[in-house]
């Protein structure tokens, strides 16, 4: 079986905050990959955070890559956790960006699904995460800014793909260094142990077999078989 090729991706700077440490985890991650033995083949990408360069970016990356793994970190201000989204709403908050642009319009994508939800077990995956000692929850909602842009522009390409890749939306608190209350460790080790749920569970799909496959947030993977899979 060829090895997954993951796309990690993190957000730059934009309005009231200068340092965004989801890039850093996207690209930390993606550097040390050598060093984590996992079985996969990583690439980041750092995103402005401008509503036309995600909305013009994203799909690129989506095409070249072709990713069966997409794994977004972004920075919620005011997250004390760690926070696992299920789902990308098709609206975008008029919100301005770095550059200080609103976006084109209130809808995302034209006649498309009001909601879209991840194909990951999102519960499982925080209960994951809280089993190795981080404080994390499930979301329902990404906002309405630019990481539910991204992740809804994730989601629906996904879709519509043949074999669907799968897409998770991880927001993250601030770093101790700009007031958090996690170390720059803490946040790396989270979103490295996210990656190897992830990869548990896409491990799990690939082996299923047509009739056991299922693609939908309710897909019966158990704890106890996530942890089974972690290296």
């Amino acid at each position: 079986m060829a090895r997954p090729r993951v796309l990690l991706t993190g957000f730059g700077p934009f309005p009231g905050v200068t340092e965004n440490p989801s890039a850093w985890l996207a690209e930390t991650l993606a550097e040390r990959a050598p060093s984590l033995g996992l079985d996969c083949e990583l690439h980041a990408a750092v995103l402005p955070t401008e509503w036309e360069a995600v909305a013009a970016l994203a799909p690129r990356l989506y095409e070249t890559l072709q990713p069966r793994v997409m794994i977004h970190f972004g920075l919620s201000e005011r997250a004390r956790s760690f926070r696992i989204e299920r789902s990308a709403y098709n609206r975008a908050l008029p919100r301005a960006d770095v550059l200080g642009k609103l976006p084109a319009s209130p809808v995302i994508l034209a006649e498309r699904p009001d909601r879209l939800d991840t194909g990951l077990p999102a519960a499982a995956l925080t209960a994951g995460l809280r089993a190795r000692g981080h404080t994390a929850e499930t979301s329902r909602s990404a906002g309405r800014y630019l990481c539910n842009f991204l992740y809804y522009l994730s989601l629906e390409w996904a879709a519509r793909q043949e074999s669907p890749p799968l897409a998770l939306f991880m927001h993250v608190p601030h770093a101790a260094a700009q007031g958090g209350r996690f170390s720059e460790a803490a946040l790396l080790h989270a979103a490295q142990e996210t990656l190897r749920l992830v990869l548990a569970f896409a491990s799990e799909r690939a082996e299923a077999t047509p009739m056991e496959d299922r693609t939908g947030p309710g897909f019966a993977l158990s704890e106890a078989r996530l942890n089974a899979k972690e290296a």
